[in-house]
């Protein structure tokens, strides 16, 4: 016990003495501290997926046949011109964006590991986010259908099994 002042009063207080099972080296951060400003300018420069920018993009490349969950009508009203490059390139980036997303949701919850399934189209999506954009207009805009599909796809899959809820429009 050790008796201390404190506000002009008396107290006594209990002194816990040292376990030496309790290991009492100081916390090193995972992290240097440039790593770490990096980490904290990355955050702050983020910006969260526009869904609904996402579903206009599948709209744009794959038509009706799209994000449409209350049953699409089977006919494709897909762009039979290949997009600008600079539209193109637009379209990649927010596939890229939702598909970064919905991959990291998936492995946090390890859905790789529970699903099978799940598991190849989180490998899909992780080789097609890295692909390049083609200069030719229509391997563009076949790259681009296949972002689309797997982003559909991987959707669809997480919200099938709970992970992810709300993002399919009836």
């Amino acid at each position: 016990m050790v008796r201390a002042e404190f506000d002009g009063e008396l107290m006594t207080m209990p002194v816990r003495i040292k376990d030496p099972t309790v290991p009492a080296d100081s916390w090193t951060p995972p992290l240097n501290p440039h790593a770490l400003q990096h980490v904290l300018s990355m955050v702050h420069r983020w910006n969260p997926v526009d869904w609904d920018l996402v579903f206009d993009a599948l709209d744009t490349v794959m038509g009706e046949v799209s994000h449409h969950a209350a049953g699409t009508s089977g006919r494709s009203h897909a762009r039979t011109t290949a997009p600008g490059h600079d539209h193109a390139e637009d379209l990649a980036q927010r596939f890229r964006g939702a598909l970064m997303q919905l991959v990291n949701r998936g492995l946090r919850d390890k859905a790789d590991e529970k699903y099978p399934d799940l598991a190849d189209l989180i490998a899909r999506a992780r080789e097609l986010r890295s692909e390049e954009l083609p200069a030719d207009p229509w391997q563009a805009q076949g790259l681009l259908r296949q972002l689309g599909q797997v982003t559909l796809e991987l959707v669809e899959g997480l919200e099938e099994v709970g992970l992810v809820t709300g993002l399919i429009e009836c």
